[in-house]
């Protein structure tokens, strides 16, 4: 039998299948909430406003507001709720590890909204940072070769603007040709697309698609 490093899969316990549905239903929400928040706030740009102005202005333009807000804090405890089905299964811890921080960013996000500016900056770079490393490490859940490649592409990419705004500040090259809300969907978006897909693989996954390791460790 072929390894699989960092989870070991327990037949009796397999909720992978629930946790890949509940990832997609995290995601679809978040999309479709975005698209009709966007529609519903007058004068929005994609290229200069970002993804919290939606939630986050003084006063609150509505109904975008509570729609953003709701939707970002649905798609934090959702991922909290697949992160216990992806344990409970046997999963990487390192994986769900990343994944769990970076759903409880998003339930701050969704509770502290940018005109919180300290509190909506941290838990904004917790779900930004971690969701990165939740995307490249969820190889280890064992997944096939193209999976594997598209996860690097799509944690690699956010992961560079990120350590790079933090570098260079918000007056880099990426952000001036972009914009700030552009520069954001760079990050986010490849984030939330590929958590959409691994869901459907989840959900599609044969029994030995996770396979035992014998070693102890977990990471």
């Amino acid at each position: 039998m072929n390894i699989q490093r960092g989870s070991i899969f327990h037949p009796e316990q397999d909720h992978y299948k629930i946790a890949g549905i509940v990832l997609m239903v995290s995601c679809l929400q978040f999309f479709m909430a975005v698209t009709i928040a966007e529609t519903q706030y007058p004068g929005y740009s994609t290229a200069k406003n970002t993804l919290s102005s939606l939630g986050g202005t003084l006063p609150p333009v509505e109904p975008s507001a509570t729609i953003f807000n709701i939707s970002v804090f649905l798609l934090g405890v959702l991922a909290l709720v697949a992160v216990y089905l992806i344990l409970k299964s046997g999963g990487c811890r390192l994986f769900s590890a990343c994944l769990l921080i970076s759903g409880v960013g998003a339930v701050g996000v969704g509770l502290f909204p940018s005109y919180s500016p300290f509190a909506h900056t941290i838990f904004t770079f917790l779900t930004f940072f971690f969701g990165s490393l939740a995307v490249l490490f969820s190889y280890r859940l064992g997944l096939n070769i193209p999976m594997v490649i598209v996860s690097i592409i799509m944690g690699i990419v956010p992961l560079s603007i990120i350590i790079g705004t933090l570098i260079f500040g918000f007056d880099n090259a990426l952000i001036e040709y972009l914009g700030l809300g552009g520069t954001e969907r760079i990050v986010a978006y490849p984030l939330i697309l590929y958590i959409t897909g691994l869901g459907g693989y989840l959900t599609s996954r044969g029994e030995d698609w996770v396979r035992i390791r014998f070693t102890e460790g977990y990471f």
